[in-house]
């Protein structure tokens, strides 16, 4: 599979698998894309881990064999439990990635510059990794709102 494997928290109330998790139903959650997209590259892992985890845990009769990075070992698994894997923007502008995602990074290490347009006469603000991990996930427009979340970073568990 995918290069990355995520673990998120199970606090907020409303996230479709955490609801169906609380009435008891077994999930299998994908990004198939990004920022409202679909990529075939997506869809290709999301189909294959389905499987996998139907064929592992006997909903499925079969054998699955591993893919992309899971095959290579390359694969990581990554939590974002911590407040401070997310970042907001601290006010509305456009945000510029400095760091692709999939990066590790340190915390504190500068990942991404938010310009402020009505500001002009002023630097942009450096957006700052919060905790040591992996960059998951930054904003997908360069247009962003305040309190928007612009830098994610996963923290490696695996």
């Amino acid at each position: 599979g995918t290069e990355l494997v995520m673990v998120y928290q199970d606090r907020t109330p409303g996230l479709m698998v955490s609801e169906a998790e609380r009435l008891g139903k077994i999930t299998v959650g994908t990004e198939l894309g990004w920022g409202a997209a679909v990529s075939a590259e997506g869809v290709q892992y999301g189909r294959h881990g389905a499987l996998a985890a139907a064929i592992h845990h006997e909903m499925l009769r079969g054998e699955i064999e591993p893919t992309g990075h899971h095959a290579a070992g390359t694969q990581k698994m990554a939590e974002i439990v911590d407040p401070a894997c997310f970042v907001p923007a601290p006010f509305p502008g456009l945000y510029e990635p400095l760091i692709e995602c999939g990066v590790e990074v340190k915390r504190g290490q500068a990942v991404g510059l938010l310009h402020d347009f009505y500001r002009i006469d002023e630097p942009p603000a450096e957006i700052r990794a919060g905790v040591d991990g992996v960059v998951v996930a930054q904003a997908w427009g360069a247009r962003v709102d305040q309190g928007q979340h612009i830098l994610v970073v996963g923290q490696v568990i695996g």
